[in-house]
């Protein structure tokens, strides 16, 4: 058992919310395919982040990539993978990014501490 955590943030660094899941996958990024769809779908639920430009950081190349269009290698994520440029291509104002500095250890700590759990951990302005 694998487990993803995310943190939601805005443009001035303001926090919106903290989120861990459990989740079953065997690689790091299919883990971080899985956070990228649950920041995904946490953004417009927040009202202090629905309608803003929403800028999702991943410190995943790979998972970037995927998720932009640029093909995948995994055939098991195939419908997480479109239902996440869907809701990319449907709101306007997400962009998914990759950044090898966005490595944040308090996100990771929030999965591993996660891990020990089951469902889901959200804490923060989410309706």
């Amino acid at each position: 058992m694998a487990s993803i955590g995310g943190v939601l943030r805005g443009y001035n660094g303001k926090l919106f919310c903290l989120f861990s899941k459990c989740v079953s996958c065997q690689d790091s990024n299919t883990a971080e395919i899985l956070a990228i769809h649950k920041a995904c779908e946490l953004c417009p639920s927040n009202e202090a982040i629905d309608g803003k430009d929403i800028m999702i950081i991943s410190d995943s190349k790979v998972a970037a990539s995927w998720v932009n269009n640029d093909g995948f290698d995994s055939i098991k994520r195939v419908n997480t993978i479109y239902d996440i440029r869907h809701m990319v291509n449907s709101s306007g104002n997400f962009s998914i990014i990759f950044n090898p500095k966005a490595a944040n250890s308090f996100v990771d700590m929030l999965a591993k501490n996660r891990a020990s759990y089951s469902g889901d951990f959200i804490v923060g302005g989410v309706n």
